[in-house]
């Protein structure tokens, strides 16, 4: 593993960085941008952030009205999803959209920030989609990750920051999911004898492959209906009985678990 105590100590003067700091300057950076960053530097690495596109001239520190209203608590016009450390569920994503949606306090415009973008689950990355590839006029999307782990829609439209050289990620392969009723009879008797581990591993390999074709809506089912069979502590056959029910019956994943959702 590299040693990444040189970009804790001094990441500002990385070229990476500047690099940035330089497009920013000069009105170049994206509207979205996710950074690939370790954890240790996140909070430093928002708050310079932050502090230059929220800023009138964009260097950070000329006085504006904007500069003047950092606060110990942070900024009136940066929005973060959730909480930093832990990525937002859905409904996070929906108040996060609506506070962007609104007019900035002091600033050209807001800043919004996703923390541990690389864990989102398929639902809540959807949501992000549209406020992704259009935030709102002059405002900026965040997406702070320790891994590029991102579903490819996500990924397709950010800009990627990263700082130095990082080990190569191991990410789940696309697959397809069974197509016929033979194919199932098939996967149930290869999988009678698996783990819920090795069965949730599988079905997210089939959840990329339904983002690769826009199945957007199937995708994020199948992974409601592993992620409930784990938490409920499913017996293999009846994560199975879920997982056909989704894909080959066409059954909503909502009707399907009912209140077991919330419980």
């Amino acid at each position: 593993m590299p040693d990444i105590s040189p970009l804790l100590n001094g990441w500002t003067a990385s070229a990476e960085w500047r690099k940035l700091e330089g497009m920013l300057a000069c009105g170049g950076a994206p509207q979205s941008l996710a950074a690939v960053v370790p954890a240790e530097v996140w909070d430093d690495f928002i708050n310079r952030f932050a502090r230059l596109v929220l800023c009138f001239s964009g260097t950070g520190d000329d006085g504006c009205a904007s500069c003047a209203a950092w606060t110990q608590s942070g900024h009136p016009d940066m929005i973060v999803a959730g909480k930093l450390g832990e990525p937002p569920g859905i409904a996070d994503c929906l108040d996060f959209q609506w506070l962007m949606s609104l007019k900035p306090v002091v600033s050209p415009g807001r800043l919004g920030v996703i923390p541990s973008a690389d864990c989102l689950s398929l639902p809540a990355a959807n949501s992000l989609l549209k406020i992704t590839e259009e935030p709102p006029a002059g405002s900026r999307i965040l997406f702070m990750a320790e891994r590029d782990e991102f579903i490819p829609t996500i990924r397709s439209r950010v800009w990627m920051f990263g700082l130095g050289e990082r080990k190569e990620q191991v990410t789940v392969r696309p697959a397809f999911p069974p197509r016929c009723p033979e194919e199932w009879a098939e996967w149930l008797g290869n999988t009678r004898k698996s783990s819920l581990d090795d069965i949730t591993a599988e079905v997210l390999a089939w959840a990329l492959d339904l983002c690769g074709r826009g199945e957007w809506r199937l995708a994020a089912s199948l992974e409601n209906a592993v992620f409930l069979a784990k938490k409920r502590h499913f017996p293999v056959s009846m994560a199975q009985d879920a997982l056909f029910a989704v894909l080959m019956e066409g059954v909503n994943d909502e009707k399907l678990f009912g209140d077991l959702r919330e419980a």
